[in-house]
C-alpha cells in the first residue's frame, strides 16, 4: 500500500486521534478529507475572477482612446475648413479691392480729362455759368492731385487715391453715389426745363 501524501497523512492522524478519544465519540467522529491536487488552483481561480474586470477596463481604455482620437481628428478637420474659409474670404476681399482701385483709377483719369464739365452741360435756368465752370475746374484740379471724395456721417473729406485703404471703400462708394445722384437729378431738372420751354 502506497503511503499517503503529507497533507492527507496529517489529516488522517488528526482523525485517528479524534476517534480514539473514547468509545462514546467513535460513532460521532467524522473525517473530512479535502484533496488539493494542485496547491495553486485556488489562487488561479481567484485571479481568474478578476480577469473579466481587467478586460472590461482595457476595452474602456481602448474606447476612450478611440473617442479622443476621433475628437482630435474632427477638431483638426474643423480647423482646416476654417482656415480654408478664411483664406477664401481673404482672397475674395483682395480681388474686390483690386477691382475697386482699378475702377477708381479709370474714374480719376476721366475727371482729369474734364468729365464733370461735359456732364454738367449747359446751365439750368437760374444757374450761373461761372459757378458751373468753377465746379468743373475744381473737380479737375482735385483729380490732377489724385484726390477722391469720401462721405461719412454726412461730411465730405478728400484723400489721395494711393492712400486709400479697404476700410475707405464704404465712404468712397457713398461719395460716388452722392455725386451720381446729384448729376442725375440735375439732368432730370435740365430735361424738365427743356420740356417746359418746348
Amino acid at each position: 500500500m502506497e503511503p499517503l501524501p503529507p497533507s492527507l497523512a496529517q489529516k488522517n492522524t488528526r482523525a485517528r486521534a479524534c476517534s480514539s478519544s473514547g468509545p462514546e465519540h467513535q460513532q460521532e467522529s467524522k473525517v473530512f478529507l479535502v484533496l488539493h491536487d494542485d496547491p495553486d488552483q485556488g489562487t488561479r481561480k481567484e485571479r481568474g475572477d478578476f480577469a473579466p474586470d481587467r478586460e472590461q477596463a482595457r476595452e474602456r481604455s481602448r474606447a476612450m482612446f478611440a473617442a479622443a482620437w476621433v475628437a482630435a481628428a474632427r477638431q483638426k478637420e474643423l480647423a482646416r475648413k476654417r482656415e480654408q474659409t478664411r483664406q477664401k474670404k481673404q482672397a475674395e476681399e483682395a480681388a474686390a479691392w483690386k477691382r475697386f482701385v482699378r475702377t477708381e483709377r479709370r474714374q480719376l483719369q476721366l475727371r482729369k480729362d474734364g468729365q464733370l464739365a461735359r456732364l454738367l452741360g449747359q446751365p439750368l435756368p437760374g444757374e450761373l455759368p461761372a459757378l458751373l465752370q468753377r465746379l468743373a475746374s475744381e473737380d479737375q484740379r482735385q483729380a490732377e492731385h489724385g484726390l477722391v471724395a469720401l462721405m461719412s456721417g454726412g461730411k465730405t473729406s478728400y484723400k489721395r487715391l494711393e492712400d486709400l485703404e479697404p476700410e475707405d471703400m464704404p465712404a468712397r462708394i457713398a461719395a460716388n453715389r452722392l455725386r451720381t445722384t446729384w448729376l442725375k437729378e440735375r439732368g432730370d431738372g435740365w430735361l424738365g426745363g427743356r420740356a417746359a420751354q418746348s
